[in-house]
């Protein structure tokens, strides 16, 4: 999720800055750049940019750009966006060399091009803005891995947590206590144990488990802790895991209101005494950590698009093409997560 919103927002970035300079500020640069203000001469081509009232005018303006005591006056034609429609007198904010007036000028002040004379690649109000995006999409990713998955299976289990001896039943329960009809690669699978039925939610494919395991011995643990307390923010779900005798572990979670009646008959884990598998290797059951075996060809496609969109964004490229590759890059990425995600239904049934 984080790659994804990654991906994502720095395509959407790139489309939205500018790589370098456009050609005539590279140059306005170059001879040493300022702002100053110049009067409009002519002016043609008014119009607004949309038939909306509240849309600005632009306009051609040819205006006399301010020289140094003695010199020739020197006229330049540029394009302004205003409030207002321009007419002859009136003053245009503009960006041109004093040493090299005929260079010519860019309508515009320090705030509408600022960021790019000083060669950013957009302004620091949009810079904070995407990074701010990112940020909350990287808070959001974590807050719901942890409500769907938690994060136990980066630890071991502690005094706190509960154990129950149990056998695998099946998998996929839409009418079990332990919530709606999964989706995805989520299925239920249900536990037969000393302290009553149980059901974890497991990501484990569309497939389940395989049928060799039907029937097979276990200890079911989990965290006797989230959700023992019934407060208004408490979670409904507990992370726990299944520790097969075969040494196969399953990773998931189990509705905070079943843990709550297994705990009553249920032991801590401390008081287990040796492990089961004290001995024998244990081996995590991961559907997708052999993901490059099967992984679609055109996923590796979407993202080589993907990537030469991101390419073409680092060049300076007309607004136009900019967007086009940005739009691409973006609906790519979706697609390829897209498929990525949802490709189990063509995947193998992993066997233990």
């Amino acid at each position: 999720m984080i790659g994804i919103s990654t991906a994502c927002i720095g395509v959407f970035s790139m489309a939205a800055g500018t790589p370098q300079r456009s050609g005539p500020v590279e140059r306005l640069h170059a001879a040493g750049a300022e702002f100053g203000t110049a009067q409009a001469e002519k002016v043609s081509d008014v119009r607004r940019k949309s038939s909306r009232g509240k849309d600005p005018y632009t306009a051609t303006v040819i205006v006399q750009l301010p020289v140094r005591a003695g010199d020739e006056p020197v006229s330049a034609t540029v394009r302004t966006t205003t409030d207002q429609p321009l007419s002859p007198g009136d003053t245009v904010e503009v960006l041109y060399a004093p040493a090299q007036p005929r260079l010519g000028a860019v309508a515009g002040d320090e705030a509408s091009l600022g960021s790019e004379l000083r060669g950013e690649t957009m302004p620091a109000y949009l810079r904070w803005l995407f990074v701010a995006a990112w940020v909350l999409c990287c808070l959001g990713a974590v807050g719901h891995v942890s409500t769907r998955h938690g994060f136990r299976s980066l630890s071991r289990l502690g005094g706190n947590d509960k154990a129950a001896r149990g056998r695998y039943v099946r998998a996929g329960d839409p009418g079990s206590p332990a919530g709606p009809e999964p989706s995805g690669r989520e299925m239920l699978l249900e536990i037969q144990t000393d302290a009553g039925p149980a059901h974890v939610r497991a990501s484990v494919g569309k497939h389940g488990l395989p049928p060799a395991m039907d029937g097979h011995e276990l200890w079911l643990c989990w965290d006797a802790r989230r959700g023992a307390q019934s407060s208004r923010f408490s979670p409904s779900r507990t992370p726990a895991v299944l520790v097969f005798d075969t040494g196969v572990v399953v990773h998931g979670m189990v509705a905070a209101d079943e843990a709550k009646v297994l705990s009553e008959r249920a032991v801590p884990v401390e008081k287990l005494g040796p492990a089961p598998q004290e001995g024998r290797p244990l081996r995590l059951f991961d559907t997708r950590a052999h993901w490059a075996r099967y992984i679609e060809p055109l996923i590796l496609q979407t993202c080589v698009v993907v990537l030469a969109c991101a390419a073409l964004l680092t060049f300076d490229v007309p607004d136009g093409w900019r967007w086009t590759a940005g739009i691409v890059g973006i609906l790519g990425v979706f697609a390829a997560a897209g498929l990525y995600l949802g490709e189990d239904a063509s995947t193998k049934r992993p066997e233990a």
